[in-house]
């Protein structure tokens, strides 16, 4: 069995807590649904030159502007000079610019010249995927008069510029969706699409056929083959729904087909594009026993937001024990970890199946041991380290990813056994150096989340032709979390929970979509937090007095979180499937 993931935990009223060199990071006074980034009441008003407008107000209305990419940047145009606008290539990247100041650096009566400098925000790619960026941008720009009314003039720069109000305005985040190598599980891939089109099914179903981004590319497959298209815009079903004609589909299998399907279907769904959903390809049913038309249901089994059933709840590690939590106290857990007093951290799969654990050795030799086995009974040995970190499930309870001295590494068990192999890593020096403290796999097993230097990363889990298994395409989270992060794990594949070492904004949620960190609210921690780990639910926090949780109680969000008198112990790290 398995159960819908139901996302209940933060985001409201924003207050500003500066980090030194990092930017804020918005607290909370009461939470909310973990969801994409969304203000309401999208806006499409696009600025339009006005008489008598003096060239600053003239240039901040220009980049307002760009951020409506409809008919070539039609609206953005009307503020250049037709020259400028022949010359000017809209069609790359867009730097996202907060905090905008203009300076004047030479005026006279019928030319300006003047200095934009903003603060980046983000790298809006030119398949909808925003980066994370930090740093100074700083540009020229000239203007002129043109029939008694001013204009933009000359070349703009490379790249263009959004300004970051209008883009959080008029811009919506939507997940596409691939499969994982195996075929089994959906991995999504945030947009940013503008207003109006990240509900656009025919925008939306083009992009999906166009592909991954570029740094899931060699960590995702799709079922749409090399040649297949839309032949012509979707259509609505008269009684609701939608209609899809695919070509290029003539040899896929039934499988193939279904996943394909899926990907349609789900990506729709997540974009509140209903069903049922018509799909053909080549001018007959893209399967036959679909031919009326597909609902979500006929795919659950590749809902994203699916998690294996499991009667493990909260455990906790005190004393080197792994105790069970109960609704009268806690027990140890039946086999050696129950019993141990070396236990330093531990993961549950997610069907709680299997646990693996970091223990402490005394005597010569190796000072740690990494462990895995069924929950419950005695683990066995697998490696032995001077440091080993918290180790992670992937996608299920035959993979485990763990750092033993520095090095990453990963536990299989398949049909001829078990492995133990090491991940390539050399990319991740490249953005953040120093030891890797933690590193988290996301539940459809494609991304990881590191403490690097802590610091916070993400990386994509990339096989090549070899079947040599990289992290590739490293990046910096999220710039506003710093570098006092000391503990991660994934409430969902779409969003990540993070302990920081600060009195403010102690544990930070984030997304995958770019969008920066957002500080949980804070009411009854007390730091130093030490360990953070989530589900969809509930995040759990290791303080200096015990484990606290912050969820929602009879149906309603937490306001505060609340103790786990069971595990209200000083030093106990909460752990869950």
């Amino acid at each position: 069995m398995t159960r819908s993931r139901l996302i209940v935990v933060t985001i409201l009223a924003i207050v500003g807590a500066f980090l030194a060199g990092c930017g804020s990071i918005p607290n909370n006074s009461s939470p909310q649904p973990i969801k994409s980034f969304e203000r309401e009441g999208a806006t499409d008003e696009v600025p339009v030159p006005e008489r008598d407008m003096d060239p600053e107000s003239l240039v901040r209305a220009f980049l307002k502007a760009t951020a409506a990419p409809e008919n070539g940047h039609r609206a953005a145009r009307r503020f250049l000079t037709r020259t400028s606008s022949q010359q000017w290539d809209d069609g790359g990247d867009a730097a996202i610019v907060d905090e905008i100041s203009i300076f004047i650096d030479q005026r006279d009566e019928d030319s300006v010249r003047m200095r934009l400098i903003g603060d980046s925000y983000g790298t809006l790619r030119s398949d909808g995927q925003l980066v994370p960026a930090t740093g100074r941008i700083e540009t020229a720009i000239s203007l002129v008069l043109v029939a008694d009314q001013w204009r933009i003039d000359g070349p703009l720069p490379d790249e263009m510029l959004i300004d970051r109000d209008q883009f959080e305005a008029s811009y919506r985040a939507v997940s596409l969706y691939y499969t994982d190598r195996t075929g089994r599980r959906l991995v999504p891939d945030p947009r940013w699409l503008y207003a109006g089109q990240n509900n656009d099914p025919t925008a939306l179903v083009n992009l999906l056929i166009a592909g991954p981004s570029a740094d899931l590319a060699s960590a995702v497959a799709t079922g749409f083959p090399e040649g297949a298209a839309l032949r012509g815009p979707v259509a609505p079903l008269a009684g609701g729904g939608v209609r899809i004609e695919l070509t290029g589909v003539t040899t896929q299998s039934v499988r193939d087909r279904t996943v394909l399907a899926a990907q349609i279907i789900w990506t729709l769904a997540g974009a509140n594009v209903p069903g049922p959903y018509v799909i053909n390809a080549d001018g007959g049913a893209l399967v036959a026993e679909r031919a009326s038309g597909w609902q979500t249901t006929d795919v659950k089994a590749f809902d994203p937001t699916l998690i294996p059933a499991t009667d493990v709840g909260l455990n906790i590690i005190t004393g080197g024990s792994l105790l069970a939590v109960t609704n009268t106290g806690t027990v140890p857990v039946a086999g050696s970890l129950g019993a141990s007093r070396a236990v330093a951290s531990a993961s549950i799969s997610p069907d709680g199946r299997r646990v693996a654990a970091a223990l402490n050795r005394v005597g010569p030799g190796p000072r740690m041991e990494f462990m895995v086995g069924d929950y419950g009974t005695n683990p066995t040995q697998v490696s032995t380290g001077a440091s080993i970190t918290r180790p992670s499930f992937g996608g299920d309870a035959d993979t485990v990813w763990v750092v033993v001295d520095g090095r990453p590494m990963r536990w299989t068990r398949d049909a001829d056994g078990t492995s133990m192999a090491e991940v390539n890593a050399a990319a991740i020096p490249a953005v953040a150096r120093g030891p890797i403290n933690e590193l988290q796999v996301a539940p459809d097993g494609v991304r990881v989340a590191l403490l690097v230097g802590g610091q916070v990363l993400f990386a994509v889990v990339s096989t090549n032709a070899d079947g040599e298994v990289s992290l590739t395409s490293p990046r910096i989270a999220a710039y506003n979390i710093g570098n006092r992060a000391v503990s991660l794990d994934w409430a969902s594949p779409t969003t990540l929970m993070v302990a920081r070492e600060a009195p403010e904004s102690p544990v930070v949620q984030l997304s995958i979509n770019g969008t920066p960190a957002v500080g949980l609210l804070s009411g009854n921690l007390s730091p130093p937090v030490r360990a953070v780990v989530a589900n969809p639910t509930t995040v759990y926090a290791g303080d200096q007095r015990g484990v606290l949780r912050l969820g929602s109680t009879n149906g309603q969000p937490d306001q505060y979180w609340t103790e786990v008198e069971p595990a209200m112990t000083p030093g106990a790290i909460p752990v869950l499937p």
